[in-house]
């Protein structure tokens, strides 16, 4: 510790970052010991979600989880929550202490704020119903955070939302209308596609209980388009946290295809891919350089018409074994090692 410490002030640090939770009075002993500002992963990732917010309803929500995580941390030790205040209308006795004053006006605000967030969420649930009444297929992004999710959404929609190469860029869930030409029928089908928060190993509990109302828009959806990093090494990871999480929030059962994105960085080549059967299973695409987003296209026809004609859709798309063809636009098969794909779409 001591170690640490002096160079910590050799360096002139005035803030140490830990990539894991630390309990109140682990953190409370260390910013004892070394004089400086300590933030452990839960609170940094707060602290992020606090400067993305843009909505009214995201807003409430981070602030409703980051007073929940004030509430945990309030320990023994800070002088302020040490110190007591006279009762009212008590003759003697200890009188109330400061954290126990603390601790109160947390879960009061606690309580404002889940019944603004309540309220918020029946408006939205309105806007939502709406949009069921016209009928319309529903797809929703999902992915790790910085998969490109908002970039893939403003290349089909043409939104300019914001999007950047930062951790939760968007925390507030968008919705646009995506009309796609389906060759089969001739005909163009809409679409409602959504964008949302990105996801993050060890997301904070507090964090997707106060996110859940509008992650559960992503359990209605009728089909989960997952967006992966294809250039990133912990990819499989990152997946598997995706999972985790969706089966959190009850939309494990969702029909879901997997969007390779970000393949311009790897030099694979787009294209679609399916099993024996012709299922699609993954498309390949790079959101940033619009390779593979026709492709994409005509995927989101191809589910739609199945599933409002009723056909069949699995649900766990990346997990399949089954032998698999490429096809591009010309519907000719590709060699089945991506990096032998000579077929771009």
């Amino acid at each position: 510790m001591a170690e640490i410490g002096e160079r910590l002030e050799a360096e002139q640090i005035d803030h140490v970052l830990f990539d894991h939770a630390l309990t109140p009075i682990q953190q409370r002993n260390l910013e004892q010991i070394w004089g400086i500002k300590v933030v452990e992963r839960i609170g940094l990732i707060l602290e992020i979600f606090a400067q993305r917010a843009r909505s009214h309803e995201g807003k409430l929500q981070v602030e409703l989880a980051q007073v929940q995580h004030q509430a945990t941390r309030l320990v023994r030790g800070w002088t302020h929550l040490e110190r007591q205040q006279g009762g009212i209308g008590l003759r003697g006795g200890p009188g109330e202490k400061q954290i126990e004053l603390d601790r109160r006006m947390l879960d009061n605000k606690i309580r404002q704020l889940r019944i603004l967030i309540d309220r918020a969420e029946r408006q939205r649930l309105t806007r939502r119903r709406q949009r069921l009444r016209q009928g319309a297929f529903s797809v929703s992004l999902v992915g790790y955070t910085n998969a490109g999710k908002s970039t893939l959404f403003n290349a089909l929609t043409r939104a300019g939302t914001h999007a950047a190469d930062q951790l939760f860029a968007t925390l507030d869930t968008l919705t646009r209308k995506l009309h796609v030409a389906d060759p089969v029928s001739g005909t163009s089908s809409q679409l409602v596609l959504s964008d949302t928060v990105g996801f993050i190993r060890d997301l904070p509990h507090t964090l997707v209980a106060a996110f859940r109302a509008t992650l559960q828009e992503t359990a209605g959806a009728d089909l989960l388009l997952h967006v992966v990093d294809w250039s990133s090494p912990e990819r499989d990871e990152q997946s598997a946290e995706v999972d985790r999480v969706l089966a959190e929030i009850g939309a494990a059962d969702v029909p879901l295809l997997v969007i390779c994105n970000k393949i311009d960085e790897t030099h694979t080549a787009s294209g679609v891919e399916r099993d024996d059967r012709g299922t699609i299973r993954r498309v390949f695409v790079s959101a940033r350089a619009g390779s593979g987003l026709d492709g994409l296209r005509v995927a989101l026809a191809e589910l739609s018409r199945g599933a409002l004609s009723g056909s069949d859709f699995d649900g766990e798309l990346q997990d399949s074994k089954d032998p698999i063809l490429i096809l591009g636009l010309d519907n000719k098969p590709a060699p089945l090692d991506p990096s032998d794909w000579t077929t771009a779409l």
